[in-house]
């Protein structure tokens, strides 16, 4: 079974050329460098022409080869409990075929039944589609596991968290968080309420992220959809890199739609962020 392209030609280029020539135009900003070894990253999931300069940026910050990429998305479509991984031996994209770690993905569902086989939710989903052609690219020899992540901390958050801890002590992974930030408020609004999130977010406390919707450590915004869609990504992110004792935190990328369109009324926010020890 093959995980087959639901949002190409829409959120990236659908043919290999075109896509190719959208990834080679993001290599134009130079990548940063990132201190220790990456545990994790948080990354955007947007259409290309609006977030994927910033998500790259994660991806060409990494010098070292990495085995394995586990990607968790929230599910935009689809409402359930726990995770949905796909089980299948490969993801399709108009570069090709990457493979899935198999041996990661089978010992994810025998840690912990919140962590199934779920196909519905990969069926519209891009949260986690639009980062494979990035993985093919810039981490050609990794295998990948694609999560979308449902609602409920007991459900998805806890499960995973600890199923990631427990496959570390077998083999070594990248952790991908798919989130973008702020949804529709104005510019100013945005770029405020985003680097409050940010700023929480770098100093690796959970506590000190309000997950709420429309608001960020107590303080709520208008005309606001959410601080970030990702939250149980986010929140496993951050349980798990706590854990490892992750140090240094690092801003990679900030930017919104309003930089790329000029159109400052509605927004959406994008950052990439490094997590090392």
């Amino acid at each position: 079974m093959k995980l087959q392209p639901a949002v190409a030609g829409q959120f990236y280029p659908g043919t290999r050329k075109e896509l190719q020539a959208a990834l080679k135009s993001f290599e134009k900003e130079e990548a940063p460098r990132l201190e220790g070894a990456p545990l994790a990253l948080l990354l955007p999931h947007a259409g290309y022409m609006y977030s994927g300069a910033v998500a790259a940026l994660g991806y060409r910050a990494l010098e070292d080869p990495v085995e394995t990429v586990i990607v968790a998305g929230p599910s935009h479509y689809v409402p359930f409990r726990g995770v949905s991984i796909f089980a299948g031996e490969s993801a399709v994209t108009p570069l090709g075929e990457v493979p899935v770690d198999q041996d990661a993905v089978q010992f994810l569902m025998d840690f912990d039944p919140h962590i199934a086989d779920i196909p519905p939710a990969f069926a519209r989903e891009h949260s986690v589609e639009v980062h494979l052609p990035m993985i093919q690219t810039y981490l050609p020899k990794a295998k990948v596991v694609p999560l979308v992540m449902g609602q409920g901390v007991e459900q998805a958050v806890k499960p995973l968290t600890r199923a990631l801890l427990a496959l570390l002590k077998k083999k070594r992974f990248l952790f991908i968080a798919s989130s973008d930030l702020s949804h529709y408020p104005d510019y100013e609004t945005a770029v405020k309420a985003d680097h409050e999130l940010l700023e929480a977010l770098l100093t690796g406390d959970e506590k000190k992220v309000n997950l709420t919707d429309g608001k960020i450590m107590g303080r709520g915004y208008a005309h606001y959809h959410c601080t970030h869609c990702g939250r149980e990504p986010v929140s496993a992110l951050l349980r798990f890199t706590h854990e490892m004792k992750a140090d240094k935190i690092k801003l990679l990328s900030y930017r919104n739609s309003g930089d790329v369109t000029g159109d400052h009324s509605r927004v959406v926010g994008y950052s990439s962020m490094a997590f090392c020890r």
